[in-house]
């Protein structure tokens, strides 16, 4: 027998000792060879994987047709009879047997051979992307009275998604690449626990005690889920079934655990060498963060992941017809803009001229003549696929007639940034300002502070719907608003204010409704970080003659700088997740990034496109945390 170099320990292993690790050792390197295998038989088993590279069991519509000819030639033709195949699309549709075909998608099959209706039906040349996936049939039902009643069906084909659409649906990325990871690992630990590592062999240890606990978990699910028939059922336990799924993954414990005993009993006598401080620390932090890192992966890396799928492809809401990859169209789409320069408009006066709220009047550009001309030069089915540019916004440049004019393809979705990032800086601003301002009176010392603090939590407390529409009742365009009722009153205006139509201060408006239901909650933030900061330091400053103002800048400032970053962190990121107060008091054509995600998916019914939508917001957000974290100085704090 051949036995592992042995390296320096308390005293030499014996034969049995020798043999006992490499039974260990090999146990971990056959269980990372087993993640790679257990993912392979996933994906070649897997159903939607094999129906991408096999083709569905009853492709199309599940019909066959027969030519037939009639009893009696002289009077009638010879026709097309049907057969709808069991399972089918046409079966459940409601197609039966000895139907007579007259038309398919429109087209009239008398005088067509038996191979063109085949074809007809089959769709052979048609492109995936003109594919509607529906087929419409129209025949001739035989009564039972002998006459031909005429009948139309609408079949939805039954196709085969593509391998990549397939695979990713079925385990995107994040699960194969935890297997993959793991598998690795193992092995490579393995390997290492052949020449006597303590580090590896204490790693081993932290392994097998997750390896048996997940083992554990797994044969509770599969114990609960066979039983009852499902995740969720009404179905008596059925206990006969539930056990025999069990017991084997129960079983497969049995050898982790012995090796976990053997490895913790030899540890400190045949492995001996120098573990760090550190390594220590970094391995008691990855036992307690595996819990944390598997939730993780199943509450938000995988809905992320499923979202970023669905993001590349067509996919429709609340429809049959199979999705179709397009890979990363839709962010073409979202994100393709041009810059052009457009002249004002000139009145009788020759200046530029301007709406009746005093917007300038801009001329089409260049670029947009240039859309429209290639547009009409296109057949219907290359207008079908054409996206032209359109106007975003139009900026007028300084002492100049002329503006600055952004064009997209989506030019809604870039109002929907611009909208967002507006609204976002403008209200983060004053809600920092006004619960500053809050909080440095309410953490002073006068009668009634308690009352106060519980006050100002008020606007906190109401829903963001529900101060949207108490909001939107106050600021009605005429007399009946409580604040145009108001300001009439106090001459203040001369006649009713729109404060939420385009033409009038819509952000101005929106921003105010945030900062109201907001600034308590950053004055809450605020005055936390103020009750930590010492009364001596004030004190002190007092006594070398500082006015409030210098305190303010020199002690108090600084010492809330962290609290300021942290709520920055909070009112940013959910300013950028803005929704309610955009739907609630806005029209769609002013959305935000999220309003406008909605109304992709519910009054489109893109689910591909608003997936698109979601992860450009995920990443707005991503972005805006990485500059917070790296430039406000939060990791040094």
């Amino acid at each position: 027998m051949t036995f592992t170099p042995y390296r320096a320990g308390k005293r030499r292993p014996t034969e049995q000792e020798v043999i006992a690790l490499e039974l260990v050792s090999g146990l971990l390197m056959i269980i990372g060879l087993a993640a790679f295998g257990f993912l392979f038989y996933a994906i070649v088993t897997n159903d939607g994987v094999r129906e991408a590279t096999q083709g569905p069991d009853i492709p199309g519509i599940g019909i066959e047709v027969h030519r037939t000819e009639p009893e009696d030639t002289a009077d009638e033709e010879p026709y097309f009879e049907l057969s709808p195949i069991k399972g089918g699309e046409a079966e459940s549709i409601g197609i039966r047997n000895f139907d007579r075909l007259v038309s398919v998608d429109g087209v009239d099959v008398t005088g067509l051979t038996l191979e063109e209706v085949r074809s007809l039906l089959a769709e052979d040349d048609l492109a995936l992307s003109d594919d509607d996936f529906v087929i419409e049939l129209e025949v001739l039902r035989p009564q039972e009275d002998g006459t031909l009643k005429e009948e139309t069906r609408v079949v939805p084909k039954r196709m085969a998604p593509t391998a990549v659409i397939a695979y990713l649906k079925s385990f995107g990325f994040v699960v194969p690449a935890i297997l993959i990871v793991l598998g690795v690992m193992l092995f490579r630990l393995g390997t290492r626990l052949r020449l006597y590592d303590v580090v590896a062999a204490r790693w081993s240890l932290v392994a097998f005690l997750w390896l048996m606990i997940g083992l554990f978990i797994v044969a509770l699910w599969a114990f609960w889920v066979s039983g009852k028939g499902g995740l969720v059922s009404d179905e008596p336990f059925d206990f006969g079934k539930a056990i025999p799924h069990a017991i084997p993954l129960l079983l497969a414990i049995i050898p982790l655990a012995a090796a976990y005993w053997w490895l913790d009993s030899v540890l400190d006598v045949l492995f001996e060498g120098d573990e760090s401080l550190t390594s220590r620390h970094t391995r008691f932090a990855w036992t307690l963060l595996v819990p944390t890192l598997v939730i993780l992966a199943l509450v938000a890396a995988r809905p992320l992941e499923q979202t970023f799928i669905k993001s590349l492809t067509d996919d429709e809401f609340g429809t049959s017809r199979p999705a179709r990859y397009v890979g990363l169209d839709n962010y073409e789409n979202l994100l393709s803009f041009k810059f052009t320069t457009v002249d004002c408009k000139k009145d009788d006066t020759g200046e530029c001229a301007l709406t009746p709220n005093g917007t300038t009047v801009w001329e089409t550009s260049d670029v947009e003549e240039e859309e429209r001309e290639t547009l009409k030069s296109l057949s219907a089915k290359e207008r079908k696929a054409f996206t032209r540019f359109e106007e975003a916004f139009t900026w007028k440049l300084p002492g100049s007639d002329r503006g600055l004019r952004l064009l997209g393809k989506d030019p809604t979705f870039l109002n929907s940034i611009w909208n967002t990032l507006r609204f976002t800086v403008v209200s983060v601003v004053f809600e920092l300002l006004l619960g500053l301002i809050i909080a440095l009176v309410v953490n002073s010392s006068f009668k009634g502070r308690g009352l106060m603090r519980a006050a100002m939590l008020v606007p906190w407390a109401i829903p963001t719907v529900v101060s949207a529409v108490l909001w939107q009742t106050m600021l009605r365009p005429d007399q009946t608003g409580i604040f145009n009722k108001l300001l009439l009153d106090l001459g203040l205006i001369s006649k009713s204010e729109q404060w939420f139509s385009t033409t009038g201060p819509w952000m101005n408006s929106i921003v105010a409704v945030d900062v109201w239901k907001t600034a308590p909650f950053m004055a809450l933030l605020l005055l936390a970080g103020l009750q930590l900061v010492p009364r001596d330091l004030y004190e002190a400053a007092s006594v070398d003659g500082a006015s409030k103002l210098r305190q303010f800048f020199s002690i108090t400032l600084p010492l809330l700088r962290p609290t300021i970053a942290i709520a920055l962190i909070f009112r940013t990121l959910d300013a950028l997740r803005a929704f309610d107060v955009f739907q609630v008091l806005l029209d769609t054509t002013r959305p935000s990034m999220a309003s406008y995600n909605y109304n992709r998916l519910v009054l489109t019914r893109s689910d591909g496109y608003a997936s698109a939508v979601g992860v450009m917001i995920f990443i707005f957000i991503l972005i805006f945390t990485i500059v917070y974290v790296r430039f406000v100085g939060i990791e040094q704090e």
